[in-house]
């Protein structure tokens, strides 16, 4: 009722249905008019009062002021008769949001969240939403012990050259690839990345002004060495060498040394997204290229989206020590502080020792899921090319012939399938279709319910038709 009468009596006073400096009914005449308590009429004048439309007057009541706080709008839906509209220019840099449902089944970048140890990490969390000091604002670089604890791991597991004073954390992967873009190059520069590629990293750029262009990187080594030629004069080169997205090239160490020898002669900077190196099927994975160049020359990007769980929302910037006051004036001017609380059960589910243990479990469980949908394929789908085969959470496929992806696509997402088109990955070069395939947040039979869709639809949509 209080709601209500605030309603009715606000639209009055904004339609001018009273004139102007007129004193409202005592709010004793009011309640016996209207039937309500004293205090339900107290309560809405007041908060009229409070908001401008009232002048509270001891001994004389409530007066309706001239000029309304929000004169300007109406209180009615119906447009003002004669109104123009005014003409607003927006700025299209090119990038759209995603469409559908968030999430489905064979869903890429999606770990298994149904095997993480959420009554683990709710403990954790109640051991420190008390803390009045985590409800504050953070430190410019992020959390204290949270670094500490991402040293001791990067240090051990990717050899990483670093110390908690070289990392910066982030609001995920995608804002630490925007700020090393704009540490690396200024607007119109020429910055380089994959194709196939990350589609998330090319909204970076294009939101960096940068020209863009793209190198090879679909072969078993990931990018190909040989036509760093082409990227003369190029300020920044981003490379996922541990497991090329989406591809999964694994680009080996003499060609590793190789980029790195290029870039140092070109002084161009490296951007390495380690990918997906927790989950090395075939062998260890090998130094990080940060590791290799003794962090000189090579910005490091990692998140926990694929190791814990995508919401959490943190994610990680290695860069050479006195790029660090930029960097994170960079994260302030545009993220503003990473929420503390976070991150401090992220440090403690680090140092005592629940991370390490998580991911040895998650890498058998997904190289079980990973052979198991191989078979799939191999029954189902005999006839299209494999990628993406020895580590990380997808596979990719590739089909021989051309087919309408992204229809089947759509199609697929109708039936709760949210697997990505290959040919969303491709920015340049001959076009290429197939699919990303998330294999992580699935069980076996959603799997095999999955590829066995795929196949009975995919003659519908084969030689570019369209359903």
């Amino acid at each position: 009722m209080q709601q209500q009468l605030y309603q009715a009596l606000r639209e009055k006073l904004l339609t001018s249905q009273w004139p102007a400096d007129a004193l409202l009914p005592s709010s004793r005449q009011l309640a016996a008019d209207l039937g309500l308590s004293r205090n339900t009429i107290n309560q809405v004048l007041q908060q009229l009062v409070a908001e401008g439309y009232l002048l509270g007057q001891q001994g004389r009541g409530y007066q309706i002021i001239s000029t309304a706080p929000d004169h300007f709008f109406q209180a009615s839906t119906e447009p003002p008769l004669g109104e123009v509209q005014t003409e607003l220019t927006l700025f299209d840099y090119g990038v759209t949001a995603k469409t559908g449902p968030a999430s489905g089944l064979l869903q890429p970048g999606v770990p298994d969240l149904s095997a993480f140890p959420f009554a683990l990490w709710q403990k954790l969390t109640q051991r420190h939403s008390s803390r009045a000091a985590l409800a504050g604002m953070a430190d410019a670089l992020g959390y204290l012990p949270l670094r500490l604890a991402l040293k001791d791991y990067l240090r051990q597991s990717r050899q990483v050259v670093c110390n908690e004073d070289c990392i910066l954390i982030t609001p995920g992967a995608q804002a630490a690839l925007f700020i090393a873009a704009k540490l690396a190059s200024k607007a119109g520069d020429k910055v380089a990345m994959e194709s196939p590629g990350y589609p998330r990293l090319r909204q970076a750029l294009q939101l960096a002004e940068a020209e863009i262009h793209y190198i090879h990187a679909s072969s078993e080594h990931g990018l190909a060495i040989s036509d760093l030629h082409q990227l003369n004069g190029c300020k920044a080169l981003f490379v996922t060498p541990a497991h090329q997205y989406p591809m999964g090239g694994i680009m080996p160490l003499s060609e590793r040394r190789h980029l790195l020898d290029w870039a140092r002669q070109q002084h161009c900077v490296l951007v390495e997204d380690d990918y997906d190196s927790e989950f090395q099927f075939k062998h260890r994975p090998f130094a990080s290229l940060q590791g290799l160049a003794q962090g000189q020359g090579v910005l490091y990007v990692g998140s926990f989206s694929k190791t814990l769980f995508p919401a959490l929302r943190l994610g990680y910037l290695v860069l050479p020590k006195p790029w660090m006051p930029k960097a994170a004036a960079l994260l302030q001017a545009v993220y503003g502080d990473v929420a503390l609380l976070p991150q401090a059960v992220t440090a403690d589910f680090m140092l005592e020792g629940h991370f390490g243990r998580h991911l040895r479990k998650m890498r058998q469980l997904y190289q079980h899921k990973q052979q198991y949908c191989l078979q799939l394929i191999a029954e189902y789908l005999p006839e299209v090319k494999l990628h993406a085969r020895y580590a990380g959470l997808h596979i990719s496929i590739e089909f021989p012939y051309s087919v309408a992806d992204q229809h089947l696509t759509a199609e697929l997402l109708k039936q709760g399938y949210r697997v990505q088109p290959l040919s969303r990955y491709v920015f340049s070069g001959p076009t290429r279709t197939g699919f990303v395939i998330g294999l992580a947040n699935t069980t076996e039979s959603q799997l095999h319910a999955g590829v066995q869709l795929i196949a009975r639809l995919l003659p519908l949509f084969d030689k570019g038709s369209e359903a």
